[in-house]
């Protein structure tokens, strides 16, 4: 009884075993660390906050252009002068004019500048979520790594242990030299994949570190719990999400600028401007007429023009608009197939994570009988009813079995990740605590 205890007990060690002591973060601290620092979203940032400054400044539409001129002209002759003609300058002119065109397209350009601000928001937010996508399944990864590479680790030193018995027992008599080549080529079997299994680790946690805008020889690793399974979703319960997909929000924006686009230019092409303008121009002196040196003057315009090229069948501005409206049903149409595309991906995950489910299930009992197996395996070696073959066999076995389960519980939680990013509920299944 006391060796089952003992031998359970270092079945404990392949999920305890620390990888190293080095001080964690959490999925939510890492989530602060990308938001915060990720490079991509600061870039994608600075679009928002320059579409803000349109939608702030929207009204200078509504200032007059300015101009503002000095000018200086004279006359003198070049080849033959007439009798009494001399050089003359005829003064330093000052000129200052307002020009204002007005159309009913104004109101179009300003609704054009707010709905460019929610798409940058909107293409923010969807940049955003593809970060913390990354994050998360990169964490998750790194868990479940740990969780591998301990196995193994822990594993490795059983066979090594094994090996050095078998050794010993050969010395004394009791195994032939063959069951120690066995032992030691089982044990040297296990270092390449432990190997590979660091190495991809590191490499990851490189990837994490950059995503987390961190320097690369900086300290890391990851504390957290692979969650668990859901035994079956509901393609129904995830239908209604597909609106909130950012693909299909920025679908919408973007038809909604095309129709802002489209008011735009037809206003422009089809409605009257009204022009305003204002002119102020002074003479500070004047050779030509000496007795006043000082002169100045104004002047006002104010013109209404109608184009009517727009109302000529088939002329280039109604071409244009025509084009335009093609392109609005182009993406009308492209956002049914998005949609419908959704649909079905959504479909195959949810019928792909209720697979791995079912799978991650059989793998844990199939774990379980493999423990007992090992165990039973491990005591008939200890009384002497089996050789070291058999039980580097079951040993093996029982690697396997644990990693099978690993395999298929980040299967189905990257999976999972995919989904909920796709259907941009990820805030509510945090609520859940499934991520």
């Amino acid at each position: 009884m006391s060796k089952k205890l003992l031998i359970r007990a270092t079945l404990l060690l392949l999920l305890l075993f620390p990888l190293s002591a080095l001080s964690a973060i959490t999925l939510e601290e890492a989530m602060q660390m990308g938001r915060a620092n990720n490079l991509s979203l600061a870039s994608t940032s600075i679009d928002v906050n320059a579409a803000k400054r349109d939608v702030d400044t929207s009204w200078n539409l509504f200032i007059p252009s300015l101009s503002l001129s000095l000018s200086n002209a004279g006359t003198t002759p070049v080849f033959k002068a007439s009798p009494g003609s001399s050089a003359i300058n005829t003064g330093l002119g000052f000129s200052l004019s307002a020009t204002l065109t007005l159309n009913p397209a104004v109101k179009s350009q300003m609704d054009s500048y707010q709905i460019g601000y929610q798409i940058q928001q909107v293409s923010y937010e969807q940049a955003k979520a593809e970060v913390e996508r990354t994050i998360t399944k990169l964490f998750y990864y790194l868990v479940m790594e740990e969780q591998n590479i301990a196995v193994q680790q822990a594993n490795l030193e059983l066979a090594q242990k094994q090996y050095e018995e078998v050794t010993l027992k050969y010395e004394q008599g009791f195994a032939s030299e063959l069951e120690v080549l066995t032992s030691q080529l089982a044990s040297e079997r296990l270092k390449p994949s432990l190997q590979q299994a660091t190495n991809q680790y590191a490499s990851n946690l490189l990837s994490l570190k950059a995503m987390l805008g961190m320097e690369l020889d900086e300290e890391l690793s990851v504390e957290g719990e692979i969650p668990a399974l859901i035994k079956e979703l509901e393609v129904q319960d995830l239908k209604e999400y597909l609106q909130k997909s950012y693909s299909i929000a920025l679908l919408d924006l973007n038809m909604a600028q095309l129709r802002t686009t489209i008011d735009l230019n037809s206003q422009q092409a089809l409605l009257p401007t009204i022009m305003i303008k204002g002119t102020y121009e002074m003479s500070l002196w004047n050779e030509m007429n000496p007795v006043s040196d000082f002169s100045d003057s104004s002047m006002y315009t104010i013109a209404l023009s109608i184009p009517l090229d727009g109302f000529i069948p088939n002329s280039r501005t109604k071409v244009g608009l025509a084009k335009l409206d093609d392109s609005l049903q182009k993406l009308a149409l492209q956002r049914q197939q998005a949609v419908k595309q959704l649909e079905v991906s959504v479909v195959g995950k949810v019928q792909n994570l209720n697979m791995l489910s079912s799978q991650a299930q059989l793998a844990q009992q199939s774990l379980e009988l493999t423990e007992k197996v090992y165990i039973m395996n491990h005591i008939q070696y200890e009384s002497g009813y089996i050789g070291s073959v058999a039980l580097e066999e079951a040993q093996n076995n029982l690697l396997g079995a644990r990693q099978q389960v690993l395999s298929l519980q980040f299967q189905y939680v990257s999976s999972l990740i995919d989904l909920i990013y796709d259907l941009n509920i990820q805030h509510e299944y945090r609520t859940k605590e499934l991520i």
